[in-house]
């Protein structure tokens, strides 16, 4: 389908907001979904771009926060308010939890604060305590383009090394469930963390992607199950998981 894009907001000297009409995404996308996007009218690059939703308004608008990094995202940077891209989604699996959860806690790893910006938007409007708990603190200046900051508790982990330091502060008088996205290290430890404190946990898996349906096996990921470690399909089958079924430094 194609997607009106009708703002253009530069966040940080990296990370750029991009608003979009397409009524079709904007009324079925779920925290932790994802859209494949089409970068160019030509050949190169070839293949779609996966995306988090950062925001959908449930009617004509949705929007992604894309950090700069490749080829791919800088092609972005070239596209003019009033263009028209061509969106496969919403795609995967997104986050999920229980009317009866009441304090939540989310771990977001620079970037990664994308899919949680969505949900944390729908935690707060069913009336739920959000936490945020955002590594690295030099990224601290992607914060302002959440809305609702001030509704969340942040707290601030200087980096990765003080990490478990700060779950340990956030986790250990319980919580009713946590999610995180961000670079692998980073979901290593949380996972690890809300095992310890006994908080149900999932994880928002980011892995490189080419059809995004789950056809080219591309981003299988290794997860454990009562029969030892399988392979699912990070696109089709997550990109959320139970952290307690995400393999890390463990081979089959």
């Amino acid at each position: 389908m194609l997607a009106v894009l009708t703002e253009i907001r530069s966040v940080t000297q990296r990370d750029t907001l991009y608003t979009f009409k397409c009524p079709d995404i904007a009324r079925t996308a779920r925290p932790g979904q994802f859209v494949e996007l089409k970068l160019t009218d030509g050949y190169e690059p070839f293949l779609r771009r996966p995306i988090s939703i950062f925001d959908a308004d449930g009617n004509q608008a949705f929007s992604l926060l894309v950090r700069t990094v490749g080829r791919g995202t800088a092609a972005m940077t070239k596209w003019d308010v009033g263009a028209k891209v061509d969106v496969l989604g919403p795609l995967g699996n997104g986050f999920a939890w229980k009317p009866e959860d009441r304090d939540c806690v989310l771990v977001a790893g620079g970037i990664g604060l994308a899919p949680l910006s969505f949900l944390a938007k729908r935690l707060l409007s069913e009336g739920k305590q959000v936490r945020l708990v955002f590594s690295p603190q030099r990224d601290a200046e992607l914060l302002k383009v959440l809305p609702f900051q001030e509704q969340l508790g942040i707290v601030f982990s200087e980096n990765r090394n003080a990490l478990p330091a700060v779950l340990t502060s956030v986790l250990r008088h319980g919580v009713d469930t946590v999610f995180s996205c961000g670079p692998e290290g980073l979901l290593g430890t949380v996972a690890e963390y809300a095992a310890e404190y006994h908080a149900p946990c999932q994880l928002s898996v980011e892995r490189r992607m080419a059809c995004g349906i789950g056809i080219c096996l591309g981003c299988a990921i290794a997860i454990r199950a009562e029969q030892g470690i399988v392979y699912k399909k990070v696109c089709k089958d997550g990109p959320v998981f139970r952290a307690k079924e995400v393999v890390f430094g463990e081979k089959p």
